[in-house]
């Protein structure tokens, strides 16, 4: 988010300056985690994560501490496996739960049990399916979005339903926080988890991945200098059900495979102004030395035809006065477009959110020897800031639209990005075959 004079965006953050854990300032955050001073949901879940040809990763959050029992079944009926786990206090009783040796493009059900053996919830049930092996003429769909709003909006929750995706990524500012106290953390992720019906919902039936962004890393235009991030990196912990977050206990980057498009949730905050650049010693890094290896592996080991690589800052100066988009750590993100094309990897296209603002580039060949498109997709709320609506030189398509998402759908042969508004309209797409995305 930017320009501080705008109206929208203080109507958005009135109260979310300097939140950080400081006393006097606790009224204020709680404010902005929960402006409407809803009741903060004490059960949440199921919520489905990473999810692939084998395994389903899920969470719950019972009201109570004590066993809690999962009980899976094949779309027969059959009973095919029991796990037990425990609701603890020190994880704000959120309870993990991950299956694995599934079978593949399989419908399973999942029921969670009390320590009494009496269903938790009175609907508890999630209904999923796993993913497809990677094969020739297979399709799906993804959608994605940043910039929520935990408490309103519920209908653009039922036009994502309605689109029929394979999955969502939430792509930052996924909740709004504006804090490092952890109480406040658990908190915000509550009420975004449980109190819209229709995110709830999809949340039982569709895998859910998540990065983050500025607000919820601490404050706006945070950076890894944040103190407490721990904190903040374990509410997200406890709140996501990922098959990975980063490595060392540091990060929380991730990967998944989901038909024709492999998906790099890329972490920008944790490691960024902790260095010097691993690119350039004149500048600060942004992904850290552990992230930049981890990329450079699973890029080229990729066989995906589309190579999604997604952050929750732009990759072009956004405009205002923040240091926040990849202009910043501009060494970085040319080391990266360098390796792409020097690696001669195919199908990337770049994804991202945050500005209040959705546009489409397209910054031709020169970057990665063929067409690089960026996707920008914000806000699912419905405070836009116009003055981000910034010139460039590769800009498409720009519009400062409420409640927008965004579907990328493919098969072996085509990606089609759509933006869609919370009344179904459709407001900008484009396709691009897998041909036209190899140097």
């Amino acid at each position: 988010m930017n320009d501080p004079a705008s109206p929208n965006r203080r109507r958005f953050l009135k109260t979310s300056l300097g939140m950080l854990s400081m006393p006097a300032l606790l009224p204020s955050a709680e404010a902005a985690i929960n402006p409407k001073g809803a009741p903060v949901p004490e059960e949440i879940g199921p919520v489905l994560g990473h999810i692939d040809e084998h395994r389903i990763c899920c969470f719950v959050r019972p009201k109570q501490p004590g066993k809690v029992t999962l009980v899976v079944k094949d779309g027969s009926g059959k009973t095919i496996a029991r796990q037990e786990a425990t609701a603890d206090p020190a994880r704000d009783l959120c309870t993990h739960f991950r299956l694995e040796n599934l079978k593949p493009d399989t419908v399973y059900t999942g029921q969670f049990l009390n320590a009494e053996g009496q269903p938790l919830f009175a609907d508890s049930d999630f209904r999923t399916r796993t993913a497809k092996p990677p094969a020739m003429g297979q399709k799906a769909v993804l959608a994605m979005g940043s910039c929520l709003s935990s408490t309103s909006f519920d209908g653009l929750w039922k036009q994502v339903g309605e689109q029929r995706p394979d999955a969502f990524c939430l792509l930052g500012d996924t909740p709004y926080i504006d804090s490092n106290d952890l109480a406040k953390n658990r908190t915000a992720r509550r009420v975004m988890w449980g109190t819209l019906p229709s995110l709830g919902l999809l949340a039982k039936r569709i895998p859910f991945w998540n990065t983050w962004d500025d607000h919820d890393f601490g404050k706006n235009d945070s950076d890894g200098l944040m103190p407490l991030k721990e904190n903040i990196r374990q509410a997200f912990l406890e709140y996501n059900a990922l098959a990975s977050y980063g490595e060392d206990d540091k990060g929380i980057y991730t990967s998944f495979r989901r038909g024709p498009m492999e998906v790099w949730l890329i972490d920008d905050r944790w490691f960024s102004q902790t260095d010097v650049s691993w690119a350039d010693p004149a500048q600060r890094t942004c992904i850290g030395r552990k992230q930049w290896d981890w990329l450079q592996r699973t890029l080229k080991a990729s066989t995906a035809p589309f190579k999604i690589l997604c952050t929750g800052m732009t990759w072009y100066p956004k405009g205002g006065k923040e240091k926040d988009h990849w202009e910043t750590y501009s060494s970085e993100r040319e080391a990266i477009y360098s390796f792409i094309k020097d690696q001669k990897i195919p199908g990337v296209v770049l994804v991202s959110g945050d500005i209040h603002v959705s546009r489409h580039h397209d910054y031709g060949k020169e970057r990665l020897g063929y067409p690089l498109h960026e996707c920008v997709v914000s806000p699912m709320h419905d405070s836009v800031i116009p003055s981000l609506d910034v010139p460039h030189a590769a800009r498409v398509w720009s519009k400062p639209e409420p409640n927008v998402f965004m579907t990328l759908a493919a098969d072996e042969r085509t990606l089609e990005a759509t933006w869609f508004n919370m009344a179904g309209t459709k407001l900008h797409g484009f396709k691009v075959g897998a041909a036209e995305l190899r140097a």
